[in-house]
């Protein structure tokens, strides 16, 4: 098969590092892979250096890259001119989107394959009543989680396939970790968001440290870019943190980040299914992290990391601090962490996707019928695999 797999930009958030994988994944597997990007960072404000190196990691696993050349979201004469030129010039036999601002275009561009949405998150950012048109064009869509796959059970009419994410190469832990490092190096990943909630975040370290005292010292890392940078060095300033809280910008060092951490940590008020959260977990690394939509897939609390209540800085405090001063916690949520994270194995990801293609373009029955989807608490694992437990 082509499969053309379609993002808004080349970035480093997870949909794109999940479909930068996913393409590798497809050609070692006999395939030919091509991702597009509609925007060029530099015309969205996203950083061209990741850009430069997620398209060379492609075409190093034998991919190709496409930028489709969409500078002003609204003209969407020109997106629809440019899709179809794309679609004549590749002619795919899958469509993959990974954002649902490709659909118009696709349709409009009278795509004639099968066509895939992937919704990367738990909550929409465009009218609901879109989906009536994205369901005249899309075979299946893809549930990457369990809240995921209850939001589309509420809007769309066309089949919902679960397949979860995965982790790349490179993060899977030996073994789990028996004690944590002095000073403690506490990781988050992702890009610079109201959505991760990093303010909070700040906010919690600045609280950990006053329990601390001078009885444990650690630091707190935050890998990632966006426009809400010099805002949080300006937080980062008015608690006098700049001793213990690091703003690393973006990374395209992920997993040396994560061999050198001992805990990650995510605040975020929404989730899809985190990636970063995959690969701490396959780095054996206990997650302390609200308990919201996506995370709650993942993580049991008590088990293999802990969940304490959105938008509390004092609980997230707490919640790390039990970890800084109780080893024998420490080492047992970092067993259970990597245990969890072998399950998330990119070549289960990669041949469910595969089969789903296949499926659609033989036109037999795919995925759960609209309605039906999405049921229960508890990780959400691929066709025939465990959901996570505990022991």
């Amino acid at each position: 098969m082509h499969i053309l797999s379609i993002l808004t930009s080349f970035t480093a958030g997870g949909a794109e590092v999940l479909v930068s994988n996913l393409s590798g994944a497809f050609v070692g597997a006999g395939h030919r892979s091509t991702v597009v990007a509609l925007s060029p960072a530099a015309a969205i404000g996203n950083d061209v250096g990741i850009e430069q190196a997620q398209r060379a990691k492609i075409a190093a696993e034998g991919g190709a890259t496409r930028l489709l050349g969409i500078s002003d979201r609204r003209n969407v004469i020109a997106g629809v001119w440019a899709m179809r030129r794309l679609l004549r010039a590749e002619r795919p036999d899958i469509v993959h989107a990974h954002t649902a601002r490709a659909l118009p275009m696709l349709w409009f561009a009278g795509v004639r394959c099968p066509v895939v949405l992937t919704h990367h998150n738990s909550k929409i950012s465009f009218p609901p009543q879109m989906f009536a048109l994205f369901d005249r064009i899309v075979g299946s869509y893809v549930a990457i989680g369990r809240d995921c796959e209850k939001l589309l059970a509420a809007h769309v009419r066309r089949p919902v396939t679960p397949i979860v994410n995965a982790a790349g190469a490179g993060f899977l832990a030996a073994e789990g970790r028996k004690a944590i490092g002095e000073p403690a190096t506490i990781l988050a990943v992702g890009a610079l968001t109201d959505q991760k909630n990093y303010p909070m975040l700040i906010e919690a370290a600045a609280r950990l440290r006053h329990r601390c005292g001078a009885r444990q010292h650690f630091r707190l890392r935050i890998a990632g870019g966006g426009t809400l940078m010099t805002d949080l060095e300006a937080r980062v300033a008015a608690l006098n943190a700049g001793k213990y809280v690091e703003l690393l910008g973006n990374r395209s060092d992920v997993a040396e980040l994560m061999r050198g951490a001992d805990l990650f940590v995510n605040a975020s008020h929404y989730e899809g299914m985190p990636i970063a959260m995959l690969e701490a977990l396959q780095s054996a690394l206990p997650v302390v992290a609200t308990d919201v939509a996506g995370t709650r897939d993942l993580i049991v609390s008590g088990h293999n990391g802990l969940l304490v209540r959105p938008g509390d800085p004092d609980a997230l405090a707490a919640a790390l601090m039990t970890l800084l001063s109780q080893p024998d916690i420490y080492a047992r949520l970092s067993a259970a962490a990597l245990k969890t994270g072998r399950r998330y194995e990119l070549g289960t990801c990669a041949r469910a996707h595969l089969d789903l293609y296949a499926r659609l373009r033989r036109g037999t029955p795919v995925g759960t019928a609209a309605g039906q989807a999405g049921a229960g608490r508890g990780a959400m694992m691929p066709r025939g695999a465990t959901p996570v437990q505990k022991d």
